[in-house]
């Protein structure tokens, strides 16, 4: 057995950046393409968003809070364009006067200001202050009080609950899939601050396979990770978040997707890194989208874990992850993508490829 120092030791990804431009607050959206609108206007406001805003080629949804926009859906080839990560004002005129981007102002519904930069796998990344304020909504989901084996609060009041989409909160993360995994993970440390949160390692490798990023907002805690990088055999999207409050709500939503026959992938479950309750579906185009609640908060002073990757590793309970999550029931597509990236000079080899399997079922 490899101990966490021995990891640490061998890692060859810093756990954060000594000197960063600037330390950016927080996720703000992510930016997707579909070619189908109607149909990714189904499916989101199934998981529980809400559109805010509609123009022929492009869709805004919120969630409950009054945050701001959280996902844009854009016509065009079925693919995620980027992300949204929010700045101080003064932040951004930094960034845009190191990087040469230049300051341009959002249009409506978004409002507020940005710079576009590119990170090293292609990925946008819009770095915005300013955005647009939403109107709040008020919970439509309230948890019953709990009759505990030694405490009934619930006197003469059965639980009743509405399957429907109840809305989600935020976006909490996106996972992608890098080329290099260090050259990504150090981009995002020295450009915006963040912090590796854990690393995730197969047998004999200092290259980590996984790494969950925070941001640094010094004393105040950050959610655990709001990006993830992964030595995944596809490039890309892996997954994408959204917080929900309860374990209950979880499951309405998942009940809800079910009854519209959408496809589950993994869950009702509780992760080891990140402690999140999660729950894993998947849209009609096959992104991967999770529900989650209850997830971990850093703040600046923790340091990064150091742990193997296994199947057992992802989570503490629930049922054991699918070949469906793993993309293993295809495996025509893992050999398509796998023989598209062997030529590149990245990460991925066949050999780690075998030993990256391996670890999922192990």
């Amino acid at each position: 057995m490899v101990s966490a120092s021995q990891l640490q030791q061998a890692c060859v990804v810093s756990e954060r950046s000594e000197s960063p431009v600037i330390k950016a607050q927080r996720l703000a959206y992510a930016i997707f393409q579909r070619p189908d609108l109607d149909e990714a206007e189904r499916f989101f406001c199934a998981f529980g968003l809400l559109v805010d805003h509609r123009e022929s080629d492009v869709l805004y949804f919120r969630g409950r809070t009054e945050q701001n926009i959280i996902l844009v859906v854009r016509r065009g080839p079925h693919d995620m364009i980027g992300l949204g990560i929010v700045a101080a004002t003064a932040d951004l005129q930094c960034l845009s006067e190191e990087t040469g981007s230049a300051v341009r102002m959002h249009k409506a519904p978004m409002a507020g200001s940005f710079i576009t930069l590119t990170d090293p796998d292609g990925m946008v990344v819009e770095v915005c202050s300013g955005l647009r304020k939403l109107p709040p909504i008020e919970r439509s989901f309230e948890t019953a009080a709990w009759n505990s084996s030694d405490s009934k609060g619930r006197v003469g009041r059965p639980v009743r609950v509405d399957i429907c989409s109840h809305l989600v909160e935020k976006l909490g993360h996106s996972v992608v899939g890098a080329a290099k995994i260090k050259d990504t993970a150090e981009w995002y440390q020295n450009t915006l601050g963040m912090i590796v949160s854990d690393f995730q390692f197969i047998i004999d490798d200092p290259v980590p396979v996984v790494a969950f990023l925070r941001f640094d907002n010094g004393d105040v805690p950050s959610d655990h990770h709001s990006f993830g990088i992964a030595s995944a055999i596809e490039k890309g999207h892996v997954h994408s978040a959204f917080e929900m409050d309860s374990i209950e709500q979880i499951a309405i939503g998942g009940e809800w997707l079910r009854e519209n026959k959408y496809k589950h992938s993994w869950g009702i479950g509780r992760h080891i890194l990140g402690s999140q309750i999660f729950d894993y579906w998947r849209e009609p185009n096959g992104d991967l989208f999770e529900h989650y609640s209850d997830g971990d908060v850093f703040d600046a002073s923790k340091s990064a874990g150091y742990h193997m990757l296994s199947a057992k590793a992802q989570h503490q309970w629930g049922p054991s992850q699918t070949k469906e999550f793993t993309g293993e029931d295809k495996p025509w597509n893992l050999l398509k993508s796998l023989a598209r990236r062997i030529p590149a000079d990245d990460d991925l080899s066949v050999s780690r490829v075998r030993r990256l399997l391996k670890s999922l079922n192990s």
